[in-house]
Order: C-alpha cells, then structure tokens, then sequence
C-alpha cells in the first residue's frame, strides 16, 4: 500500500510539472546581395556570459529572468553557424567557414562578431554588439558598432523569431559591406 502511495505522488508531480520548449534559430530565406567566390572565414560569434546558461533570457528593468525555454545548442554555436549560412547564401559563396581555416594562400576575408545583447527587453528584442572585417592578414578593413531593436511579444517563439530576424539584419549588412 505504502509503495502505491509513492507511485501516486511521483505521477501526480510528474504530471503538474511543465515541459520546456528547446528551439533552433529559424531559417531565413534571403536574396542574394552579390556574388563573391573569395575564402570568407566566420570566427566563432562572442556572446554575452548570461548566454551561457542557453536560456532565453527575458528583462523587465533591471530584473532579468529565464523563460521556460531554451536554445538547443549554446547560443554561440547557433549564431555561429547561422552567420556561415547566411553569408554563403547572400553572397552565393560556397567557400565560407568556420575560422581559422587551414589555407596556403592568404587570400579572402575574415568575419568576426561581438555581441554585447541578444535579450527581450522591456517588450522589444535586442540585438547589440560589433562586427569586424578583416582581410586574410588581420587587417582591419571595417568596424562598425551596432543596436537593432524592434518590439516582441513575451512568448519565448515571438522572442526567438524576433532575435533572428534582428541577428540577420547584422550578417546581411555585413554581407554588403563584403561585396563592395
């Protein structure tokens, strides 16, 4: 009787748990800016240290909580890969890649972002940071800090398109820079 009684408990408290949501940044479908067959590498994107946690992270003034969501990879990594394919596809480039990449000739461009936000925030998402350009030696080419920001609704799916919307509107600018 007293092991039935444990069943019951652990599947009534099983049962009012909720379940949490894991998502992928959402792909895009983009124009083509250019077309560009030099090497582009794509460093490994910078996020802020809050991002480590992989939760989607919701501010309401200076109170910061966890949505009970998450990313279902590090954000890092999500980021990374999405600036890869982005740039592949905008600039209809097949040579782009995770740098540092193995080549004898220096020849093509290096992509490196920052990201200081990748927040909800008092009902916008937020996007802020800085992108740099640099040619195959490391010389500065560009530089340009950046804020993109646009109003969301709380849920964590409204959240996370919205991100990506934003994250997108940085590599396709990037992208631009590239081709000229």
């Amino acid at each position: 009787m007293r092991y039935l009684y444990v069943i019951l408990v652990i599947l009534t408290i099983s049962g009012c748990s909720s379940k949490s949501s894991s998502y992928l940044l959402p792909s895009d479908n983009l124009k083509v800016v250019a077309t560009i067959k030099t090497q582009i590498g794509v460093k490994k994107i910078e996020v802020p240290n809050y991002l480590n946690s992989d939760k989607i992270l919701i501010q309401e003034g200076s109170k910061v909580t966890e949505a009970n969501s998450n990313f279902v990879a590090p954000p890092s990594e999500l980021l990374t890969q999405k600036s890869i394919a982005i740039l592949k596809s905008s600039l209809n480039n097949p040579n782009v890649w995770l740098y540092p990449w193995d080549i004898k000739e220096k020849k093509g461009y290096i992509v490196e972002i920052v990201l200081d936000k990748f927040i909800y925030k008092d009902a916008e998402a937020v996007v802020s940071g800085s992108y740099y350009i640099k040619d195959a030696n490391g010389n500065l080419l560009v530089s340009k800090n950046f804020i993109k920001q646009e109003p969301s609704k709380k849920d964590s799916k409204s959240i996370v398109n919205n991100l990506s919307t934003l994250f997108t509107k940085v590599v396709i600018e990037i992208a631009q820079k590239i081709a000229r």
